[in-house]
């Protein structure tokens, strides 16, 4: 897809991580651990913060597009490739030469729960001239995928593109990876007053914000600029506060026996802006969104099954009255 005039606009620009996975289940713990051991399943998937909010936007239509860091090497091209036949649009990653694309090696237990071991690559050496070639385009949203996976990008330029896509009116969506610098609160204040939704996980912000619990750390979030913060709290689903009317809530997710919790997060954000963007409120688009995240769980991988919105809505519709087992 040639960029200039003339491209269908983005819905969603994705920023952030984008890795290769390579996935082992079922995995005990490692004191059960034999010199050589069978178990049922070893895949080979794309993933990272960023892959996975555009692989489930693709799924919901979206024209979806990434900016993410990939190497001159086989892990990258695999990578490119299977976002093309996800229907993600490619044509912001970034080569970076010399550099190798990073690759994360995910243990999956049998409750399905992860265990990560990953390499630092690609993924976290975007910068302010990685963006540029998204400044001419018509970009309805921007979701910061994996905000302290970019050190230079944030360092320098982050801030004024984001001033810049406002102004376009573009809406602003955040999520937070791991705090590798351990910047804390200070780290992203800066582009906080930016970000018109804000959605990280409930163990990240506690530990940010020195509070105990998710209505805690939201107003601490809207003391820094968020109008509206929601919570990723997992299997129990999400609490949600707006700062202008002081709206807020908790949103219960959808109980499922999953099979791999790897990407629901990210599953969760991109429901979320798909909702947003059709005109949701932020309750509806929050209880679509814990409902959707739920039901990824259901596949192996952080973007496994293609959850398409004739599927979800018939899954949800089965949820609600208990036979969501049968899918």
């Amino acid at each position: 897809m040639s960029k200039g005039e003339g491209r269908r606009p983005v819905d969603v620009l994705c920023i952030g991580m984008a890795v290769t996975d390579i996935m082992a289940m079922p995995v005990g713990k490692n004191e059960d651990w034999l010199e050589k051991q069978r178990i049922s399943d070893i895949q080979i998937r794309i993933g990272g913060d960023a892959v996975n909010q555009a692989v489930r936007l693709a799924d919901l239509g979206l024209h979806a597009a990434v900016v993410g860091g990939i190497g001159e090497d086989q892990n990258g091209d695999f990578l490119r490739s299977a976002l093309i036949r996800r229907g993600v649009d490619t044509d912001f990653l970034a080569l970076k030469k010399d550099v190798r694309t990073g690759t994360s090696l995910v243990l999956v237990d049998a409750k399905g729960e992860r265990h990560t071991f990953s390499v630092r690559g690609a993924h976290s050496c975007l910068t302010r001239e990685d963006l540029e070639c998204t400044r001419t385009e018509n970009i309805r949203a921007v979701s910061l995928a994996s905000l302290f996976s970019m050190p230079f990008l944030e360092k320098d330029g982050l801030f004024e593109y984001l001033t810049e896509m406002k102004k376009k009116g573009a809406v602003v969506l955040g999520d937070l990876a791991y705090d590798k610098e351990k910047l804390g609160l200070n780290g992203i204040r800066k582009v906080l007053p930016l970000i018109d939704y804000f959605l990280p996980s409930l163990y990240d912000v506690l530990g940010m914000t020195g509070t105990k619990t998710a209505e805690e750390a939201a107003k601490v979030y809207h003391e820094n600029g968020v109008a509206n913060v929601i919570i990723k709290c997992g299997e129990k689903g999400c609490y949600y506060s707006v700062k202008e009317s002081g709206r807020s809530g908790y949103v219960p997710a959808v109980k499922v026996q999953p099979a791999d919790t790897t990407g629901a997060g990210d599953c969760m954000n991109a429901l979320f802006i798909s909702r947003i963007l059709a005109g949701d409120d932020i309750e509806e688009a929050c209880r679509y969104a814990c409902a959707g995240a739920s039901c990824s769980t259901l596949f192996p991988g952080a973007n496994g099954g293609e959850l398409t919105p004739a599927y979800l809505e018939e899954w949800i519709r089965a949820a609600g009255s208990g036979r969501s087992g049968a899918f």
